[in-house]
């Protein structure tokens, strides 16, 4: 890779990657979630979101509720 290229590691297989071979995967409400590699993209989203499913009741950030 060159030196003035823009390298990243990706959180999930801890391989280098160039920023231009990664993407945004996206939460089950299509938020950005996480920066990974390309590899690692389709895995993570072939349920059509990464991470866990959440609703408004998980939102809550409130000690005393």
């Amino acid at each position: 890779m060159e030196n003035d290229s823009d390298v990243r590691i990706c959180p999930i297989c801890n391989k280098e990657a160039l920023r231009e071979d990664m993407s945004f995967t996206r939460d089950c409400h299509g938020i950005t979630y996480r920066l990974v590699c390309n590899n690692c993209y389709f895995k993570l989203m072939a349920k059509g979101y990464d991470g866990a499913y959440y609703d408004e009741s998980d939102e809550c950030l409130d000690f005393d509720y």
